[in-house]
């Protein structure tokens, strides 16, 4: 009899120790696979998505205000009113995303330089195009010094690799990569999903293993704690599989946020592409023959130029309810985010339950000896 009470004392001890072990452990995997969700979602949301897409229109608002410029020097309007009220609005909305990017920056000290850069070109364009303006105006509509202002304008703008939209095409790819690396930290892969999953198995075989010896050893159906603990333990795995859907979520947010900055991309490019080709007649007509022309330089420089593409029908409209679409997206993402601070709290209920359930049993053999 004795050596029956000893052995039972000492299974309940270790059936404690596994209980308890367990949800620890289901604790710490759960919590770790939420919060890496929580964190990607919450990149994603404040800082990630916002950069792409104010990347996105500042690059496009800087080749329509080229191209505006271009127009206003063309038609002769810049005799009145220079590069034109428009122009200045998309230089203004240029400057606004910049600013935000910067702010929105998720590529560290780089990125950061990388933006001064830009912004810095951007102050030079615009300080080009001023000139340019100045020196039309000085010769009446024509003039070859305007053609050669309005050339160092567009190699700032359009210059591959150093220009600002090559700039800004760099920035973009590092932040879709950053994007990437995003989703990939908290991708639900097999061993990710393993690691979460076999805890709260085991953890629920582990459960009913000590309510068969309960029954068995104490001829009692059912002990409620531990049926509680069970219950529990459901919805801890319920959270964890809401944590997975949020992943898919951003996942599918981060697909739109790509086709949308690629509609975009694909616009501004059709955009500069035409305005460029606007420029070769512009300087071509404005570099007045009797002036010596524009130089073999800005000669060379036209006649690489190529049309890339045809204008794209989206329009504005589009493409800002496309961004408020993605943003909405990602926002919706966050919906169980809440839940994370449910996993430790039913944790805690969890090994509450096991200690009530499996104390009284102990305390009945605390006089025997081991």
């Amino acid at each position: 009899m004795t050596a029956t009470r000893s052995t039972t004392r000492r299974s309940l001890l270790r059936l404690r120790a596994v209980l308890l072990g367990l949800t620890l452990l289901v604790l710490m995997s759960s919590w770790y696979a939420f919060d890496d969700v929580n964190d990607t979602i919450d990149t994603v949301r404040d800082r990630t998505a916002p950069a792409l897409l104010e990347a996105a229109a500042a690059r496009s608002a800087l080749a329509e205000a080229d191209s505006l410029a271009i127009n206003s020097f063309s038609s002769g309007e810049a005799q009145l009113v220079g590069p034109g009220d428009r122009y200045q609005n998309r230089i203004a909305v240029a400057s606004q995303s910049i600013a935000q990017v910067a702010e929105d920056n998720t590529l560290g000290d780089a990125g950061s330089k990388q933006l001064r850069v830009v912004a810095g070109l951007v102050v030079a364009y615009t300080g080009w195009i001023e000139q340019a303006d100045a020196h039309y105006r000085q010769g009446g509509g024509t003039t070859t010094l305007a053609a050669v202002d309005l050339w160092y304008a567009s190699r700032l703008l359009h210059e591959p690799k150093t220009g600002v939209l090559a700039q800004f095409e760099e920035l973009a790819k590092a932040q879709q990569d950053a994007l990437g690396a995003q989703l990939d930290e908290s991708s639900t892969t097999f061993w990710r999903g393993a690691l979460v999953a076999l805890p709260i198995v085991a953890l629920l075989v582990a459960l009913l293993v000590a309510q068969r010896f309960l029954r068995r050893r104490f001829r009692r159906a059912w002990n409620l704690p531990l049926v509680f603990a069970t219950v529990v333990l459901a919805g801890c795995g319920v959270i964890t599989v809401l944590g997975v859907v949020a992943q898919q979520r951003v996942e599918a947010a981060a697909g739109e946020l790509r086709q949308v900055t690629s509609t975009w991309d694909t616009r501004t490019s059709a955009t500069r592409a035409a305005a460029q080709e606007d420029l070769k007649d512009l300087v071509t007509k404005l570099c007045a023959p009797a002036d010596g022309g524009c130089g073999d330089t800005v000669v060379r420089f036209m006649a690489d130029l190529r049309s890339s593409g045809t204008p794209d029908a989206v329009t504005d409209k589009d493409l800002t309810d496309a961004a408020k679409n993605v943003n909405n997206s990602v926002a919706e993402t966050d919906d169980y985010a809440d839940l994370e601070a449910l996993i430790p709290i039913g944790a805690g209920l969890i090994l509450l339950s096991v200690l009530l359930g499996l104390q009284p049993r102990i305390q009945e053999y605390r006089y025997e000896r081991r």
